[in-house]
């Protein structure tokens, strides 16, 4: 069945109902299986958020919230080596007291600072994603459904997916707890083709079709050897089976 995809640019009162909502975080500890499946729909929704809205601000936006993410705490933990030893632990990433500034190497101090204003300014861009609580009677089913709906935005690309409504900040919210869950890099570019986006559900999901892949290993030095002896592994075994 084909996918149907709506965009809305307009601005409109939201009617997204607690069924088509961000789910209330909960206290209560998850099973590994329900993990997995959050984890997993996070996934779903931002990939297809991102390749939907190629070539638009608002993807564009997302894209850089989403490196970000990635980079930031990596970065951070390679220049730790800028606070002198002995410094408290929750100084990790502050600046030091201002008598103690100048015992600290100029360029690493430097540096910290340009990551501090990074991991800033991503807070600031992360701010203008609004949640507000929104509560759906099931009438059939005679029990409450609660979700968080965002505000929305006229220059907010937006999609809907039979009744599935994924805003720009369903996609950034998905991404926040991928990052969070270390999971981020489940949602990552195609290899080769650098443009569409996929679900790397496993490390070694790294294209986006079939045709990306045969495309990617046809262009390597060794893929006629490595064609030829599969080719042979696979004549072997052909014989071997109708011998027995």
């Amino acid at each position: 069945m084909a996918t149907s995809i709506t965009v809305t640019t307009q601005r409109e009162k939201s009617s997204r109902t607690a069924a088509d909502s961000q789910p209330i975080p909960r206290r209560s500890p998850l099973s590994e299986r329900e993990a997995h499946q959050i984890s997993r729909g996070d996934a779903d929704k931002a990939v297809q958020w991102l390749n939907a809205s190629k070539g638009t601000a608002s993807h564009e936006r997302v894209v850089v919230i989403r490196q970000e993410l990635e980079k930031l705490p990596s970065e951070f933990a390679a220049h730790a080596d800028a606070y002198v030893h002995g410094f408290p632990r929750h100084l990790l990433h502050g600046e030091p007291p201002r008598e103690r500034r100048r015992d600290w190497p100029k360029e690493k101090l430097r540096v910290q600072r340009q990551l501090g204003n990074r991991h800033a300014a991503l807070n600031e861009a992360l701010e203008k994603y609004i949640f507000r609580p929104r509560a759906t009677c099931v009438i059939f089913g005679g029990r409450w459904i609660f979700g968080m709906v965002p505000d929305e935005n006229k220059r907010w690309f937006r999609m809907t997916i039979g009744q599935e409504t994924i805003s720009e900040a369903d996609a950034v919210i998905s991404l926040v707890r991928l990052a969070e869950t270390g999971d981020l890099r489940k949602v990552r570019r195609c290899e080769m083709c650098k443009e569409r986006w996929l679900v790397a559900a496993k490390r070694n999901y790294r294209f986006c079709s079939d045709r990306c892949r045969e495309t990617f290993y046809a262009s390597s030095s060794d893929y006629h050897s490595r064609k030829a002896a599969n080719q042979r592994r696979y004549r072997e075994n052909l014989k071997r089976n109708q011998a027995n």
